[in-house]
């Protein structure tokens, strides 16, 4: 689905985003990351510098969830849908490019990019449409 244009611009204003996953078992796991961006307009790019759960979750259950919040509307959006995980190639290049860009006097080298493609949006419990 395509991520409205101000929802991409709540995205890429925020600093820390918050991220859901879920094992096989259903067991949720929620982490914090600065490494989210919208690389496209039904795509974010995340970059795997520290997971550990949230991976195992990942590779069991290739689904996630975060939320966005829009400070000057007091409204929050929540994207979900499913992830590739990609571990070489220009995607992957992009991710580790993107963290050294951006951490540029820190060791941190991606593991691996996530790239999540949107399913579902919502802002409470109202669903966005594509329309």
């Amino acid at each position: 689905m395509k991520i409205p244009e101000k929802i991409q611009k709540i995205i890429q204003e925020q600093d820390i985003h918050i991220l859901a996953t879920a094992s096989k078992k259903g067991k949720p796991n929620i982490i914090y990351l600065k490494f989210l961006k919208v690389c496209s307009d039904e795509q974010i790019l995340i970059a795997d510098n520290k997971f550990f759960k949230t991976r195992k979750n990942l590779e069991e259950n290739p689904k996630i969830a975060f939320v966005v919040l829009d400070k000057k509307e007091g409204k929050s959006y929540q994207l979900k849908g499913n992830i590739k995980t990609i571990e070489k190639g220009p995607v992957f290049e992009s991710a580790i490019n993107w963290v050294k860009k951006k951490r540029s006097s820190s060791t941190t080298r991606p593991k691996a990019a996530i790239l999540l493609t949107v399913k579902e949006i919502y802002s409470g419990a109202k669903k966005i449409t594509d329309k």
